[in-house]
């Protein structure tokens, strides 16, 4: 009985876990007593005593931003800057010798893993270095953090059958698709075949592959967002995609005859939305999977996409509309949470990337200040 004494509301109207979450959050607002708010803005050598916001940020771009300078912060990193026209631009959200201190990990482990892909890197991937270790708002390196954990929880049976559940419960809504295991998942996948898929370098961020209860196989690729945007413009060569989508025997199928002529005409682009859907089903065809899901997740302020991700769920006939999911990051990980309460690392990337109170507290001080 005692265990629940943590969420139970008492006669003051607030649980112990409400106490200590502020008392954690007091503590992390402390930090900010030995920093000055503007090391926590942009600046530059042309003017090194204006401190101000990167201008092209939307509303939640420049809290994730400040979230992560605060981040960068605490992990003991120097500021990292990049050179443009003779002027140097210092980034708070940027690190130096991330490489060296693994500063944008949350484990030792993952650190080691990226290390391994950037010392491994295909010809044809594009894991970028100086953003996988040095960029603390990039997706790249929360892709890491994220999913290299259930790269190892699916080494064992159990965790393969957990992970199943809880990714069914979030995907199965419209569709159950009696995923019995995830047996395998991965990030930053680029197949080797891609020349037989959209010959480009489309990737997924990460990946589940699964089996059913029956034996049948599967794959959900996943695109995780934190602040992108992601591209509207169509791939440099879009007829291959295009071909794919009209007369691919597989997967034109998917389409409604409506949309397969506005794509025709030009009038709906082949924006990144669009290529990785396909990409995950050129993948399905390949392999000669029985089903796919392609999902993107992101942060529920991120709603930048919106426009493109409702054209493709248009774009799909009623029975495969399943097939596109979008899902929030802090539903996701509250899911893995629940899922494998004994493990540290989920509450830590929530932490890490979703608790936003002192990015708002700061945003408020900032105001207070006069700083634009």
């Amino acid at each position: 009985m005692c265990k629940n004494t943590s969420t139970a509301k008492g006669t003051l109207g607030f649980s112990i876990k409400d106490l200590k979450d502020q008392m954690a959050l007091n503590n992390e607002l402390s930090v900010l007593d030995h920093a000055k708010i503007e090391e926590l803005l942009s600046h530059s050598s042309a003017d090194p005593d204006k401190f101000y916001y990167v201008k092209t940020d939307n509303a939640f771009t420049r809290k994730a931003r400040l979230l992560q300078a605060l981040r960068r912060y605490q992990s003991g990193a120097s500021c990292g800057s990049l050179v443009k026209n003779g002027i140097t631009y210092y980034h708070p959200n940027l690190a130096v010798n991330g490489q060296i201190t693994g500063c944008n990990f949350l484990h030792h482990e993952i650190f080691e893993y990226a290390k391994y892909r950037v010392a491994n890197k295909k010809p044809y991937e594009t894991i970028g270095e100086d953003r996988l270790f040095n960029n603390f708002l990039s997706s790249q390196p929360m892709a890491f953090n994220l999913f290299f954990p259930l790269m190892e929880i699916v080494k064992c049976d159990e965790g393969q059958t957990i992970l199943a559940n809880v990714v069914s419960r979030l995907v199965d809504q419209k569709k159950n698709l009696n995923i019995e295991r995830i047996f395998e998942v991965g990030v930053e996948f680029i197949p080797c075949y891609y020349k037989n898929c959209l010959n480009d370098k489309t990737a997924m961020d990460a990946y589940f592959r699964y089996v059913t209860a029956d034996g049948k196989k599967g794959i959900i690729a996943i695109e995780t967002k934190y602040t992108d945007i992601l591209g509207k413009n169509q791939a440099s060569n879009p007829s291959l995609a295009i071909k794919t989508v009209t007369d691919n025997t597989d997967i034109a199928p998917l389409f409604t005859k409506q949309a397969k002529d506005k794509i025709c005409k030009g009038e709906i682009e082949l924006s990144q939305v669009y290529r990785n859907f396909l990409l995950t089903e050129t993948v399905r065809v390949y392999e000669q999977l029985h089903d796919s899901i392609s999902v993107v997740i992101a942060p529920k302020e991120n709603d930048s996409n919106d426009e493109d991700e409702k054209g493709l769920v248009e774009s799909l006939k009623k029975e495969f509309k399943y097939k596109f999911q979008v899902i929030d990051l802090e539903t996701f990980v509250d899911a893995l949470i629940d899922g494998f309460p004994d493990e540290p690392i989920f509450p830590r990337f929530r932490y890490r990337y979703l608790d936003f109170r002192p990015a708002e507290w700061i945003l408020g001080r900032i105001r207070q200040s006069g700083h634009n």
